[in-house]
């Protein structure tokens, strides 16, 4: 019996630099289907992508949610695993993606996040995000959001407008419980190092809760994304 085909899209915008890392993490197989959807970087990234042949390129405007959109659009498969540029996953992560491709009652999920590289701050970030995961059942698009097809497409997609990870989750929960997954995917912290720990969690925390405080007092809220097939 034929495995499903497993999905997977990664946007890129300038990330010469560390997409063949990512890349080289992901292997040539059947049953796998490794879309990279570029936004017009004015890097090499293009160029590095098409250094692993079993890798399809696209480009889009730039925009993750676009560009999201525009990979499940030229996708065949029947699950969909959206992988930032800059986190990496392995063997054991694909492995656990057959596992839920086969398991007619997966609908929605996630990995555990973790955070490179393991400084002690940064291992108590990414015990926080897991914790708020397993609490709220809401993970960021670092951590990998994997769906359905036909969940996905029923949800309208991504949205345009950030937080467009946080956006689809809330939606989802309408439809489905998200299934949090191991082992924990291994995610750059370079936005942490670069800005501080305090400046960068609290931005992320704005934009948590003005995106929630939109949502709830506006009454004409869309409860779909911006795809269109």
């Amino acid at each position: 019996m034929a495995k499903p085909l497993i999905s997977i899209i990664i946007p890129v915008w300038n990330e010469a630099r560390g997409l063949p890392l990512t890349l080289a993490g992901l292997p040539a197989a059947p049953d796998l289907e490794i879309i990279v959807v570029d936004g017009g970087s004015t890097d090499d990234s293009w160029e590095a992508a098409g250094r692993f042949p079993h890798v399809t390129r696209l480009q889009s405007p730039r925009g993750r949610g676009i560009q999201m959109n525009t990979g499940a659009l030229a996708a065949r498969g029947e699950l969909l695993a959206f992988l930032h540029a800059d986190t990496r996953i392995g063997p054991a992560h694909v492995e656990a993606l057959r596992q839920v491709a086969a398991d007619p009652a997966f609908q929605a999920g996630a990995f555990e996040l973790g955070l490179s590289p393991p400084l002690p701050a940064l291992r108590l970030l990414a015990w926080g995000a897991n914790l708020r995961c397993r609490l709220f059942g809401l993970p960021y698009g670092d951590q990998v959001l994997i769906l359905r097809r036909d969940l996905f497409f029923t949800l309208g997609g991504y949205s345009h407008r950030r937080p467009e990870d946080l956006d689809l989750v809330i939606r989802l929960k309408r439809y489905a419980r998200l299934r949090l997954l191991k082992p924990p995917v291994d995610s750059s912290a370079r936005k942490w190092l670069a800005q501080g720990y305090f400046r960068t969690t609290m931005k992320n925390w704005l934009y948590a809760l003005k995106h929630l405080a939109e949502r709830t007092f506006t009454r004409h809220w869309p409860e779909k994304g911006n795809l269109s097939k």
